[in-house]
C-alpha cells in the first residue's frame, strides 16, 4: 500500500479493525481537485462501524465544515462523510438538503452511494430520509435531489412519496425520458414502477399542470402527449377512464393559473369523453362557469352546450349555466350564450321565460354589444310568449333596467310599456393623494442590523422568478446613510455589529448571486464595512478600491458585457451604491451629500452645502458620485442666499454645485416619442420562428450638457430606444429594483417614465413587467411628456391585471394632482401602440372605464378625444362600442362635451341610418 492510498481495512494485531480517525477519513474523501467522485474508499471505511466510533469523528468533522466553507467547491467534499457521521435521520435528511449537496457528484452511482451508505449504517432510518428528503424537494429541476429519494425507495422497498416535488421531478423524468428513446411515452409509462401509484397524485400535486403546459409547449397546437399516452393506456384498461376525467375535473375546480389550467384541459379532451361520461359530470362542469379561467368556463360551456343538444341537460341547469356566464366579462362566452340560449329557447318552450328572463343579466355587463345583444334577444321572443312567462321576462327586465348603458335605456323601457329620464350618477370628486412621510433615520446600531437583515431575507433564490417581490427605496436609502454615519463615528463597532450577517447572508454578501441587484450592492457595504471577503480575496480586492472617479465598469462587479447590458437606470443606481462601499474602505468618507430629506427623494440644499464646506474643511475630495446624485435631487425652489453661500465654495465640486445652484438646478432631459422598428419579439415554439414587432417608444437627450452630472449622462443618453428595447430582456432579474428608480430624477420624472416605457411595453405580452412603479412616478415631480404618456399606453393594456390596475392608480393620482399634462397625446401614443405594436383596446379601454369611475372622468375624456378618432378611422371595430360607452358615460357625468371628439358626428349619421333598418346601437 502506498502512503497515498486510503487504509480502509487496516487491523490490528489482534485481527480487530484499527480505531476510526478523521486521517482515514479525509485520505478516503474524494479530492476537490479530481474530475470524478469515486465512492469507494469511504463506504469501505465506514462499512461495519458503530455509532460510538461515527461520534468520536463528529468534532473534526465540524472543523472541517468550517475550514472548506469558504473553498470553492465548498463542503460538496464532505457530502459522504457527513452522511456516515451526523447523529439521526433528521439531521442527515437536512444535511442532503442543503443546496450545496443536491447537485450530483461528477462520478457514477453518487445517488447508490448515498443509499449504501445509509442502508449498511441503519436501514430503519431510510423511511424517515425518504420522506423528509420528498417533503422538501423543490419543483425545480436543479440538483439531484430525486434520485437520491428514488436510490432511498426502490433500494428500501419504501411506498411511493407522493409530494408536490417528487410528482413534478417524476414527471420530468419520465415525460422527458421518453423523447428520442425509440420508445413512446405511453409504453415507458407502462413499465414505470411509480405510475400507478402517482397517477391520482398528478391532480393533487402543485405545479403538475405547469410542467405539462411546459412538456407540452413542443407540440402542435392543442396537443398533449401525456393525454394521448393516458388515453391509449386508458383504452388498454391500463388505468381506469374515470380516475383521468375525475382528476382533471377536480384540478380545474380547485383553481390554477391560467397555464397550468391549459394543461389539464387538454387531458380533459385527449380523453375524447362520451355523453355518458359528461352527463354524470354534469354539475363539475357547472360549477366551473362563474369563476374559472375564460379557457376552462369555455370548456364547460362547450360540454353543456352539447349536452342541451342532445338531450342531456334540463332547462333548470340551463337556466343556471346561461345566470353565471351572462355574468362573466369575456365577451367570447357571454355571446356564445347567448346564442345557445337563441336556440335552447326552442328547445324548451315550456321554459322560455325563464331561459329569457335570465339574459338580463348581460345588462350588467360593462360593454354596450353584449348589453345590447341580449335586448334584442329578448325583444326578439319575448313577445312569443305566453302572457305568465313573458310577464316573468318584463319584471327582470325593470329590475335590470338602471343596469343598462344611456343609449340602450329608452329602448329597453319601451319594450315593457315606460319611459326613462336619464340621470347619470356624477363622477366621485378627487382628492390629492396624502404625502408620504419619511420614515426617521436608523437611529442605532442594532436597528440597522435588523434592517439589513430584513432587507437580505427578501432576497429570493436565484433560481426563482423575482416577480413579486419589491425592493423598499426608502429602506435602502435609510441603509446608506445609517452606515456612511456610523463608519464615520466608530468604524470598529460597525464591524463588530455587521459581521454576524457575512455568517448568515454569506451568499449575498460574497456576491455570489444578486450583484447587480439592490441586495447584492447593499450586500457589498456590508463586506466592505466589515472587511469580509471570505476566501476570494481576489473578488474582494477589484470589488473596491477604486477612488472617487471610478467609472461604471470599475465600480460594478462583472464583465463590461454585463454592465452594459444593465438598464441605465439600474447601472446608475448599482454605480453610486458600490461607491459607498468604497467609500466604507477608507479611513475618512465624509458627510453623505445625497441624503435624501423626503419620500419623493429630495434633498435639503442648505445640508448639501454645508456639507460641501465640510469637505472643503478636511481637505479631502468628496466622491462623484454622491456629488452627483445630490444635484439630481435638488428641489425646483432654492433660496438666493443659499446660492449666494454656494458661490463661496472653491473646489471644484463646490464650484460645480454652485454653478447648478444658480441655474436652478440640473436641466430636465429633452423626451420625445418615435416609432421603431422590431422593439419586441417573441419565439413560437409551435411555429417555430420568431415574431416581431415595430412601435413607439420614448428618446431621451440631454438638457444641457454643461450642467448635467458627467455620471447620469447614462441615463439621458436613450436617442436609440429601440436598440434599448431589443436589449431590455437581459435585464429581468432587476425587476424588484424599479422600485427605487423615481428617487434618482425626482424632479424629472418624465425621463425615468422613458426608460420604464420600454419595459411596459413587453408588458401587454407578459413578458416584462414595470408599470408598477407608476404610481410613484405619479407622485413625483417634473413635466409630464411623451416619457409617461407612452410608459401609460402600454401599461393600460399590460396582459398581468396588477400591471392595468397600477396604470389606472397612475392616471388618477395625476388628475387629482392636477398637473399640467397632454391627456390627448396618451390617447394618440395608445391608437398608434394599437396600430403598430398590438396593444389590445378591450383591455385599454376597461382600465379607462376603471379610471373614469374613479373619479379621473376628465383626464379620461382628454386621453378618449386623442384615441377614439384614430380608433374610428381604423379598419378593425374591437373595442370601439365599449370605448364609446365609456366615452358616452363620461360626457354624461360632466366628462367633457360630446363635440370635441372628431368622427362622432359622421358615426351618430352612420347610428341614424341603421336605427332606420331596425337597429338600435352601434
Amino acid at each position: 500500500m502506498t502512503g497515498t492510498e486510503p487504509n480502509t481495512g487496516s487491523t490490528t494485531p489482534a485481527g480487530t479493525r484499527a480505531p476510526l480517525t478523521w486521517a482515514q477519513v479525509q485520505a478516503a474523501l474524494p479530492d476537490q481537485d479530481e474530475r470524478t467522485e469515486d465512492p469507494t474508499a469511504i463506504i469501505a471505511l465506514f462499512a461495519g462501524r458503530t455509532e460510538a466510533e461515527r461520534r468520536k469523528l463528529l468534532p473534526e468533522y465540524k472543523e472541517a465544515i468550517r475550514a472548506l466553507r469558504d473553498t470553492p467547491r465548498g463542503l460538496r467534499s464532505l457530502r459522504y462523510a457527513g452522511i456516515a457521521c451526523l447523529g439521526g435521520p433528521a439531521g442527515i435528511a437536512q444535511w442532503l438538503s442543503r443546496e450545496d449537496m443536491t447537485w450530483p457528484g461528477r462520478g457514477v452511482g453518487d445517488e447508490r452511494a448515498v443509499y449504501t451508505l445509509l442502508a449498511q449504517r441503519n436501514p430503519a432510518w431510510l423511511p424517515e430520509i425518504a420522506n423528509r428528503l420528498a417533503a422538501k424537494m423543490p419543483v425545480e429541476p436543479w440538483g439531484n435531489h430525486w434520485d437520491v429519494v428514488d436510490a432511498l425507495v426502490r433500494g428500501g422497498g419504501l411506498p411511493t412519496p407522493t409530494t408536490a416535488g417528487f410528482v413534478v421531478r417524476w414527471l420530468d423524468k419520465v415525460g422527458r425520458g421518453s423523447i428520442g428513446e425509440g420508445h413512446t411515452l405511453a409504453e415507458r409509462l407502462r413499465e414505470d414502477p411509480y405510475f400507478a401509484d402517482l397517477l391520482p397524485a398528478l391532480f393533487e400535486a402543485d405545479g403538475v399542470g405547469a410542467r405539462l403546459e411546459s412538456q407540452d409547449s413542443w407540440q402542435q397546437a392543442g396537443q398533449s402527449r401525456w393525454g394521448a399516452a393516458l388515453a391509449e393506456l386508458a383504452d388498454a384498461k391500463v388505468i381506469e377512464r374515470d380516475t383521468v376525467l375525475d382528476g382533471c375535473l377536480s384540478r380545474l375546480l380547485r383553481g390554477e393559473r391560467l397555464g397550468a389550467s391549459r394543461a389539464f384541459i387538454r387531458l380533459h379532451d385527449a380523453m375524447a369523453p362520451t355523453d355518458d361520461e359528461l352527463a354524470a359530470r354534469v354539475d363539475s362542469y357547472l360549477r366551473l362557469l362563474p369563476d374559472a379561467p375564460s379557457p376552462v368556463a369555455g370548456t364547460a360551456q362547450e360540454v353543456l352546450r352539447r349536452l342541451d343538444a342532445a338531450g342531456r341537460l334540463d332547462a333548470e341547469r340551463l337556466a343556471e349555466a346561461s345566470r353565471a356566464v351572462l355574468f362573466r366579462s369575456e365577451k367570447k362566452l357571454v355571446r356564445g350564450q347567448l346564442v345557445w340560449l337563441g336556440q335552447a329557447i326552442k328547445r324548451h318552450p315550456e321554459h322560455a321565460g325563464t331561459l329569457l328572463a335570465g339574459a338580463c343579466t348581460a345588462f350588467g355587463s360593462t360593454a354596450v354589444d353584449l348589453q345590447e345583444r341580449a335586448l334584442i334577444l329578448i325583444a326578439k321572443h319575448v313577445g312569443k310568449l305566453p302572457a305568465d312567462q313573458a310577464a316573468l321576462v318584463y319584471d327582470e327586465v325593470r329590475a335590470q333596467l338602471p343596469l343598462l348603458g344611456e343609449a340602450l335605456r329608452p329602448d329597453a323601457a319601451a319594450l315593457i310599456g315606460e319611459s326613462v329620464v336619464a340621470e347619470p350618477d356624477p363622477l366621485p370628486l378627487l382628492a390629492p393623494p396624502p404625502v408620504r412621510e419619511l420614515p426617521p433615520p436608523i437611529g442605532s446600531l442594532d436597528e440597522l442590523v435588523e434592517e439589513l437583515a430584513v432587507l437580505f431575507a427578501g432576497t429570493a433564490n436565484p433560481w426563482v422568478n423575482p416577480r413579486g417581490r419589491a425592493t423598499d427605496p426608502l429602506a435602502v436609502e435609510r441603509i446608506v446613510s445609517a452606515m456612511l454615519r456610523e463608519h464615520a463615528r466608530d468604524r470598529e463597532a460597525l464591524h463588530t455589529a455587521l459581521l454576524p450577517l457575512t455568517e448568515r447572508h454569506a451568499h449575498i454578501i460574497e456576491q455570489h448571486w444578486f450583484i447587480h441587484q439592490v441586495q447584492g450592492a447593499v450586500g457589498a457595504l456590508v463586506a466592505a464595512a466589515t472587511g469580509y471577503g471570505g476566501s476570494r480575496t481576489g473578488w474582494f480586492r477589484s470589488l473596491f478600491g477604486k477612488g472617487t472617479e471610478a467609472s461604471d465598469h470599475d465600480l460594478i462587479p462583472g464583465s463590461k458585457v454585463d454592465v452594459d447590458r444593465l438598464e441605465p437606470a439600474q447601472r446608475f443606481l448599482l454605480a453610486r451604491l458600490y461607491e459607498v462601499g468604497t467609500r466604507l474602505r477608507v479611513p475618512y468618507s465624509g458627510p453623505h451629500l445625497a441624503e435624501i430629506a423626503d419620500a419623493t427623494g429630495f434633498v435639503d440644499p442648505r445640508a448639501l452645502v454645508a456639507g460641501l464646506e465640510q469637505w472643503e474643511a478636511s481637505e479631502h475630495t468628496p466622491w462623484r458620485r454622491d456629488v452627483d446624485q445630490a444635484l439630481l435631487r435638488l428641489p425646483a425652489d432654492i433660496d438666493p442666499d443659499l446660492i449666494a453661500r454656494a458661490g463661496r465654495l472653491t473646489s471644484p465640486a463646490g464650484r460645480r454645485v454652485a454653478a447648478v445652484l444658480a441655474a436652478g438646478g440640473p436641466p430636465a432631459g429633452v423626451v420625445g416619442r418615435r416609432r421603431f422598428d422590431r422593439i419586441h419579439r417573441e419565439f413560437s415554439y409551435r411555429d417555430r420562428t420568431w415574431a416581431h414587432s415595430d412601435g413607439p417608444l420614448a428618446t431621451v437627450v440631454p438638457g444641457d450638457r454643461e450642467l448635467l452630472p458627467k455620471s447620469a449622462s447614462v441615463l439621458y443618453d436613450l436617442a436609440d430606444a429601440g436598440a434599448a428595447a431589443r436589449g431590455a430582456g437581459w435585464s429581468e432579474n432587476t425587476e424588484p429594483d424599479m422600485h427605487c428608480w423615481p428617487l434618482l430624477l425626482p424632479r424629472d420624472r418624465d425621463t425615468i417614465a422613458a426608460h420604464l416605457a420600454i419595459r411596459t411595453q413587453r408588458g401587454i405580452d407578459g413578458s416584462s413587467r414595470g408599470a408598477e412603479i407608476l404610481p410613484a412616478l405619479a407622485e413625483s415631480h417634473g413635466p409630464l411628456g411623451p416619457g409617461m404618456s407612452l410608459a401609460l399606453a402600454y401599461a393600460l393594456g399590460a396582459r398581468a391585471a396588477e400591471d392595468r390596475a397600477a396604470a389606472v392608480d397612475a392616471l388618477v393620482t395625476l388628475a387629482a394632482r392636477g398637473d399640467a399634462w397632454d391627456t390627448a397625446a396618451l390617447g394618440r401614443d395608445i391608437g398608434e401602440a394599437v396600430r403598430t405594436r398590438g396593444l389590445k383596446t378591450t383591455r385599454v379601454v376597461a382600465s379607462l372605464r376603471d379610471a373614469a369611475r374613479a373619479g379621473a372622468g376628465a383626464a379620461v375624456w382628454g386621453v378618449l378625444s386623442g384615441f377614439l378618432p384614430d380608433l374610428l378611422a381604423g379598419t378593425k371595430s374591437t373595442g370601439l362600442a365599449d370605448a364609446l360607452s365609456v366615452a358616452a358615460e363620461t360626457a354624461a357625468a360632466g366628462g367633457g362635451p360630446a363635440g370635441a371628439i372628431r368622427g362622432l358626428d359622421e358615426l351618430a349619421e352612420l347610428q341614424t341610418r341603421f336605427a332606420d333598418r331596425g337597429f338600435t346601437a352601434v
